[in-house]
């Protein structure tokens, strides 16, 4: 019950310190400042990220289909940000075992995921920057980045070789080749990109600030996705990760509560799209397979 009750919490302290800050006016007209072609635009990068992510998927579980890929992904974010304490997470570890992955497979093969999901991250932080001092810079990030990307299979020296840690060091040894390596760190990088930039494309008319300082807000945001403990849905984790960095470069309280409010809402219902599509979908795929 506690895992229910303590995001329910955190949500309702979220949202009377938010409708106490931000008038409710300001936050409607926020959201009728977003023209079809924002909202749309920002759809379409979220949906090219999530294909991405899927493609990722697809290259670590080999057993998977790309549209297999695509359907467990999206159920699992979607049911990721609606239930607590990261209990979404099992939806992964179901949907992959009833496609006919093993159990085993699946969970170094997730764990192996998420740590490039902290690299796209960082990855993202980097290449912003690039981006902030031109074209060419950007260009050299992405290839350095590409280069060093290969070395990253010797990092499983650094795993203590005891009990289960041992499993999933041998599973890296063996799985994760210099080649793969490479392709995960640019799939993970280009999906978090699509999805900073679907974002931004969203909330740009309402934030003065450049891709750079932005991406800083998008990755506190998403770094509190993975924390054991979160607001119902995030709501009130995500928008304080997401206006911490933007009230370190200056921006007011109200208007990064503000865009995080919004940013976070357009994630979650555009997650919702895709997960109620693929849920129903993965059902019907499995009551017809022999």
């Amino acid at each position: 019950m506690k895992k229910f009750l303590l995001p329910l919490l955190i949500s309702l302290v979220f949202f009377s310190l938010f409708l106490y800050t931000v008038p409710l006016h300001e936050i409607t007209d926020a959201f009728s400042e977003l023209g079809v072609l924002q909202v749309s635009s920002a759809f379409v990068l979220y949906t090219l990220s999530q294909l991405t992510r899927s493609l990722r998927w697809k290259v670590i579980l080999r057993e998977l289909g790309f549209r297999e890929a695509f359907l467990i992904n999206s159920a699992n974010i979607f049911f990721n940000n609606l239930l607590p304490a990261r209990t979404g997470e099992l939806s992964w570890f179901y949907y992959a075992k009833r496609s006919g992955v093993e159990l085993k497979s699946s969970l170094w093969s997730f764990f192996l995921g998420r740590a490039y999901d902290l690299l796209g991250l960082l990855a993202l932080f980097l290449l912003s920057y690039a981006l902030l001092l031109g074209a060419l810079h950007f260009v050299l990030g992405f290839l350095t980045l590409t280069l060093l990307s290969p070395s990253i299979p010797l990092l499983r020296i650094l795993i203590p070789p005891v009990g289960k840690l041992r499993e999933f060091r041998e599973f890296i040894g063996r799985e994760l080749t210099p080649s793969l390596s490479i392709k995960l760190t640019v799939l993970s990088t280009l999906s978090f990109l699509l999805k900073a930039l679907s974002v931004y494309v969203l909330v740009a008319v309402l934030l003065n600030t450049d891709v750079f300082r932005f991406s800083f807000a998008f990755a506190g945001g998403e770094l509190t996705t993975i924390l054991p403990v979160h607001g119902f849905m995030g709501y009130g984790t995500y928008e304080a990760g997401f206006l911490i960095p933007l009230k370190l470069m200056g921006v007011e309280i109200r208007e990064g509560l503000k865009v995080g409010f919004i940013a976070h809402t357009f994630l979650l219902v555009s997650s919702a799209v895709w997960g109620l599509l693929s849920i129903p979908l993965l059902h019907a795929r499995f009551r017809i397979s022999p």
